[in-house]
């Protein structure tokens, strides 16, 4: 248990009739990369809203470091070490792309919110999100406001967010999600150096940087997980391929 990180013990969401998860217990190891993958509908985006604590279970725990955080909320979470990435990006488009990652270092160390002017000029704030936007490649961006970011710029921004809240978990939904092939490789090569440093929760639908970046993955389906391995152990086992990879 000592490297475990995140514990997550038989999770239950029902909405009316419909069960987003179902039993679903789940494993994450320190320092690994765990991918979560299933069809559109499997419950991928619920689940992960549960762990943030945006969603609240109907039973079933979650704990963090050994810390039962089932009934935390997701301010809590984040100060306890969860950050996310959206599936979909929403950013304060008259916002640089430095504000952008100050804003998540004061929310971080629960600065107010009340005196953003001068947050811009303290060394407290600054030289974090500096280093959070340098680690994701968008140093010569970091005065660009959102509005004139590229799409790819704008996902790469959403880490650097993040990042900037110091986690000790990272859930990524979807980093690549609208991504041509060349802003799709150059996410795939960032997220193996955060690899490095983090531990990672993706769900993705692109299954060549799943392949490339996960060291285990686990298979939802209606819900429940219905194997978990080594990325080559998923990609040849026949229960995955009929349930979602195909032939």
């Amino acid at each position: 248990m000592a490297d475990v990180i995140l514990l997550v013990d038989r999770l239950m969401k029902s909405f009316g009739g419909l069960r987003a998860t179902n039993d679903l217990s789940l494993e994450v190891q320190r320092g690994e990369c765990h991918a979560i993958i299933g069809p559109n509908g499997a419950g991928k985006t619920t689940f992960i809203s549960q762990l943030q604590g945006m969603l609240a279970p109907d039973s079933g725990t979650i704990t963090l470091n050994g810390r039962d955080i089932t009934g935390e909320p997701a301010h809590r979470r984040a100060r306890l070490g969860i950050a996310r990435s959206f599936q979909i990006t929403s950013l304060v488009p008259d916002f640089s792309v430095l504000d952008h990652a100050a804003l998540a270092v004061q929310a971080r160390s629960g600065h107010s919110f009340r005196f953003w002017k001068n947050a811009r000029r303290d060394p407290a704030l600054v030289a974090p999100a500096q280093e959070a936007v340098e680690t994701v490649g968008l140093a010569s961006r970091a005065k660009t406001l959102a509005r004139d970011l590229s799409h790819g710029e704008a996902r790469q921004l959403e880490l650097a967010i993040a990042i900037a809240q110091q986690p000790k978990l990272l859930l990524l939904d979807e980093p690549m999600a609208g991504m041509g092939r060349k802003d799709g490789v150059a996410m795939t090569e960032l997220l193996a150096q955060l690899k490095k440093d983090y531990s990672i929760i993706l769900i993705e639908h692109d299954m060549q940087a799943v392949f490339s970046l996960a060291d285990r993955i686990s298979v939802l389906v209606a819900g429940h997980i219905i194997k978990t391995g080594a990325p080559e152990v998923i990609r040849t086992d026949p229960d995955v391929r009929a349930a979602y990879l195909g032939h």
